[in-house]
């Protein structure tokens, strides 16, 4: 899948972006997040929530290409969790009940700094969205940080709970568990995975 204009490509992930969805993800995480935490947790934030890589292997992780630089990523899925933990022993399974609308979950939205609130975040997350819903999805779920909450909230997300998550080396981050009913419906199925036409 692809969309493109003006020098600006939106379009699936692969293996070979990894390397630089690390480096956006690292530097969206200092310079956007870093005002909100303390110098402790911005180096912790570094790691404690790491890229699932089955997100790029299912097609269900995005990237926003100008140039040849990638300057926005985020993907959705149909897992579970919220966060992606990489103890997690094989490949992940998809959980629903049969007749039963899945809900998709948000993750691993990040924007380069120097392309900060100029819509992209909001085009990754459009995207996602419509994706979900073509996939039979009813409901998209996330947990956004305090800058992220920011966006969500525009974006039409009510917040469920607020709650505390803990890095490897125990250090403790604010977060909100944030939810929304996706518009429409479609066929389950009908984007289960990305492709590039």
């Amino acid at each position: 899948m692809r969309r493109q204009g003006a020098g600006i490509s939106l379009r699936c992930a692969t293996a070979d972006d990894l390397p630089r969805i690390e480096e956006l993800a690292r530097a969206a995480t200092d310079s956007l997040l870093g005002p909100f935490l303390s110098p402790g947790q911005r180096v912790a934030a570094q790691a404690f929530t790491p890229l699932d890589p089955w997100l790029i292997e299912e097609g269900r992780y995005y990237v926003v290409d100008i140039g040849g630089v990638l300057v926005a990523a985020g993907g959705w899925s149909l897992r579970q969790g919220l966060l992606h933990d990489p103890s997690a022993p094989g490949a992940p399974c998809e959980p629903g009940r049969p007749g039963t609308p899945p809900t998709a979950r948000l993750r691993a939205m990040y924007t380069a700094p120097r392309f900060a609130r100029q819509g992209l975040g909001r085009a990754v997350l459009c995207f996602c969205e419509a994706a979900a819903r073509l996939s039979g999805c009813l409901r998209m779920e996330l947990l956004a940080t305090p800058v992220g909450r920011l966006l969500y909230q525009r974006c039409g997300y009510s917040l469920a709970r607020e709650a505390e998550i803990c890095a490897p080396d125990g250090t403790r981050f604010r977060v909100f568990h944030m939810g929304k009913t996706l518009a429409g419906t479609a066929p389950a199925g009908a984007l289960g995975r990305g492709t590039d036409d």
